[in-house]
């Protein structure tokens, strides 16, 4: 055994927990959210890419793309819609009501992306088709049949993640 003391080092972090919420304050300020959201409902509907797998949207159905050109007619539709192309965009509603909210935590920040709000039903023949829905309801539905717009996939969250943290990094310094 050893008589003398050991060596000890501290590091106070007093601040880091302010600092991380100052970064997220800035980030909310900066609408770096709404930037990133931006880019994928932009993606979704140049490219009808599917986040979740890294692909295109599968095709859409016979009856789908048939339902889709006899409500057209009755609707304001975005303009990156096409009958046959399976971008999740008629009306656009949905895709624009996705969010991205930054909250901080003691040790973390966190980038929350979600849709809210209702959609308002489509028309046909001058006349409203069933009740407003919550969005959320409709992503879920979504969801159950493989086309979640917001489902990101291992990959797409880590190219997220880096890029959030080398902006963290660099504004930590």
């Amino acid at each position: 055994m050893s008589d003398f003391p050991k060596s000890k080092v501290t590091f106070k972090l007093n601040n880091l927990k302010q600092r991380v919420k100052g970064i997220a304050r800035e980030f909310k300020s900066e609408k770096f959210g709404k930037h990133i959201t931006d880019q994928l409902v932009n993606k979704i509907r140049k490219d009808s890419f599917n986040f979740k797998t890294g692909k295109s949207f599968k095709k859409l159905k016979p009856s789908t793309i048939q339902n889709r050109k006899r409500l057209a007619k009755y609707n304001r539709k975005n303009k990156a819609y096409k009958a046959n192309k399976p971008n999740l965009t008629f009306t656009g509603r949905l895709l624009n009501s996705v969010k991205g909210k930054f909250q901080a935590k003691a040790s973390s920040i966190i980038l929350r992306i979600d849709v809210s709000g209702t959609h308002a039903p489509y028309k046909y023949k001058g006349k409203e088709q069933g009740k407003p829905k919550p969005n959320k309801e409709i992503r879920n539905h979504l969801a159950k049949i493989g086309r979640d717009p917001l489902q990101l996939s291992k990959k797409a969250k880590n190219n997220l993640s880096r890029i959030i943290q080398a902006i963290i990094r660099e504004r930590l310094r």
